[in-house]
């Protein structure tokens, strides 16, 4: 069941303020907003807050996942995204307004800082200096949105699969080892796949050299034949 702890130690305050959004703002007020939010714990499959829903916070992930959902074509769930640890979400929505777009569910047992919107507008409008770093981070949202879209509309299961865990290479092309974000089921519908072609792809994947499989860590030893691969497919 979900609970609320009203202490925010300053680690966890150190967290927060290196993410993009608040990277710039004076300590007086970053401390001030913090005073007003609190820390909330969420079991495994808890809804931290449903669709439609009156918006009135956005979060900051402290531990754990949380996978944002809507509903698909005939009614399915469909993740949408899947927050990683250290991650705000929801952020966008104290300048839409209204109410959220998407259900925010746990992935995991996780805790979450819950900030209130009202001092964090509060606060921009009496700092107008802070308010282009806003708008660079939600045009860096919609750039992401718009890549996912086109990833889902246009590329192969292939493609899709390749394209996600490029995204976890570094520049460079030397080999790397990830760790699946999630559970496979959850990385698969993230995709717009099922978890059967998921597993299908990381096996052609898997037979083609390309990748090796222990549960939830992959090793990709070559990014850029991994990138070709993916061009091919």
């Amino acid at each position: 069941m979900m609970s609320a702890q009203p202490v925010i130690d300053s680690s966890i305050r150190a967290r927060i303020q290196r993410t993009p959004l608040f990277s710039a703002w004076s300590e007086g007020a970053f401390v001030a907003l913090l005073e007003q939010s609190r820390m909330r714990q969420l079991d495994l499959g808890e809804v931290l807050f449903h669709e439609g829903e009156d918006a009135r916070a956005f979060y900051f992930l402290l531990a754990g996942e949380v996978d944002l959902i809507t509903l698909g074509a005939g009614g399915r769930e469909k993740i949408v995204e899947i927050i990683q640890v250290d991650d705000l979400f929801a952020e966008a929505v104290a300048f839409l307004g209204g109410r959220y777009p998407v259900q925010a569910a746990a992935g995991l047992a996780s805790t979450v800082v819950e900030i209130p919107f009202a001092p964090f507008m509060a606060t921009l409008q009496g700092h107008q200096e802070l308010m282009p770093q806003m708008l660079a981070r939600l045009s860096m949202r919609l750039h992401y949105l718009i890549k996912e879209l086109r990833h889902l509309s246009t590329e192969s299961a292939n493609q899709r699969v390749a394209s996600y865990l490029l995204d976890f290479c570094p520049a460079g092309g030397e080999s790397v080892e990830i760790c699946l974000p999630a559970k496979k089921a959850a990385v698969a519908a993230r995709l717009g796949l099922t978890p059967e072609t998921f597993s299908r792809v990381l096996g052609r994947l898997r037979k083609a050299g390309l990748l090796r499989v222990d549960k939830r860590n992959l090793h990709i030893p070559d990014p850029q034949a991994l990138r070709r691969w993916a061009d091919s497919s």
